[in-house]
């Protein structure tokens, strides 16, 4: 629901069903199930946090996930919200912190864990290394997310009941790889994971990082169509995130390309407008 709907209003009411959550939790339900709600809730409240630019209540709301998680006694649990805070740290600009926080979050798994969350993590701990430049990390990290996600998923253990396919690792296997400077390698994923994308945040996202390495090799024109949809979705959906992020492309860019003109009026029309 939160890569669908606008993190303007579900934001306020995740964190009204927070506080409600936790109410009832101190109250009737000092249990792991009641620990375990609560930390799902506080996730949601980051991500949306997060999306919405707001990082001091997105680091605070996954500090809080964590601890409950922590509670609960559930190891994947606690895997899962402390990997999210590690990849949250990668995507805002700092991966050696991040990857302290994703290194943590493996010490959670283990040979019980299901195929699908060794994947993910995996994947993100990939995203971690491309960023600080350690090819051989990098590279051993999206084997093993690709020996994980083609395996079934028969084996769904809570809170990992989804499946993580190969194309959705391509995902990450897309930014990992562009971090590397194989540019090529990344085009190809990013050809593969795309269509498998189909909630409107993420797949913006993915465009927006995909049109970066297009700028990276100078073929403006595209990146700046990518941008455009981007933005669109960003404004549609309330993600601050999204926004950010073609700001910061859109300085990479000449004003040669055809789109950039209606980039700009949409760029501008962001302070001028009361409300997306």
């Amino acid at each position: 629901m939160e890569s669908s709907v606008s993190s303007q209003y579900l934001a306020p009411a995740a964190e009204g069903h927070l506080q409600l959550a936790k109410q009832i939790v101190q109250d009737k339900l000092r249990s792991s199930k009641g620990f375990a709600i609560l930390s799902e809730v506080a996730g949601l409240a980051a991500w949306l946090a997060a999306d919405r630019g707001d990082s001091a209540t997105a680091r605070a709301r996954y500090k809080e996930s964590i601890h409950y998680a922590e509670s609960s006694r559930i190891p994947l649990l606690v895997s899962y919200m402390t990997a999210s805070l590690g990849h949250y740290a990668v995507e805002t600009g700092d991966p050696r912190r991040g990857l302290y926080f994703l290194d943590r979050a493996a010490q959670y798994q283990d040979s019980r864990t299901p195929a699908a969350a060794r994947a993910w993590l995996a994947c993100l701990r990939a995203v971690a290394y491309g960023a600080i430049g350690d090819r051989a990390q990098t590279l051993d990290a999206l084997r093993t997310a690709q020996r994980n996600a083609d395996r079934q998923t028969s084996d769904a253990q809570w809170p990992w009941m989804f499946a993580f396919t190969s194309a959705k690792a391509a995902r990450y296997q897309s930014s990992a790889l562009a971090a590397l400077g194989d540019y090529s390698g990344s085009c190809t994923a990013y050809a593969t994971a795309i269509p498998a994308i189909t909630a409107p945040k993420p797949r913006s996202l993915a465009k927006v990082e995909y049109a970066n390495l297009l700028v990276t090799m100078r073929q403006e024109e595209e990146a700046c169509r990518l941008a455009v949809e981007a933005l669109q979705a960003g404004q549609q959906y309330g993600s601050e995130r999204i926004v950010e992020r073609v700001r910061d492309l859109r300085s990479r860019m000449s004003t040669a390309c055809r789109d950039a003109e209606l980039l700009d009026h949409m760029l501008i029309g962001l302070y001028t407008k009361e409300r997306w």
